[in-house]
């Protein structure tokens, strides 16, 4: 589960949808859609008090994280949508590190010069 499912879903809400398989085809019907509107009531509800989402809020606070992020929705992905995640985070590891040694050599002749002027 995801975390927003986590935060929007209660015990009774899973079991129902566990029980929907094994009901008859016109009552899955229903029952899925029951499901659906308890957790978009949830949703509302939880988006519509005044204090904030604590993922939400601590994200804001201290930034978002693109690997991070990466690396939460890629446990969801599977198939293409997996190793297309995965080739955008070797990527972006890449130009991190590309991004360091560029850093690493700027301040190594910034070091020198001054050595040299001092």
């Amino acid at each position: 589960m995801t975390p927003l499912d986590q935060m929007v879903s209660e015990d009774q809400l899973q079991l129902l949808k566990a029980a929907i398989p094994y009901a008859s085809p016109k009552a899955q019907s229903m029952l899925s859609i029951f499901a659906k509107t308890l957790e978009l009531q949830r949703t509302i509800q939880l988006f519509s008090h005044t204090q904030e989402l604590s993922m939400m809020s601590e994200q804001e606070s201290s930034g978002a994280d693109p690997m991070e992020m990466l690396q939460t929705i890629s446990q969801f992905a599977s198939g293409e949508m997996k190793e297309n995640l995965n080739n955008i985070m070797t990527a972006f590891t890449a130009v991190q590190m590309i991004q360091m040694y560029q850093e690493d050599g700027q301040a190594a002749e910034a070091e020198r010069e001054e050595n040299a002027d001092g």
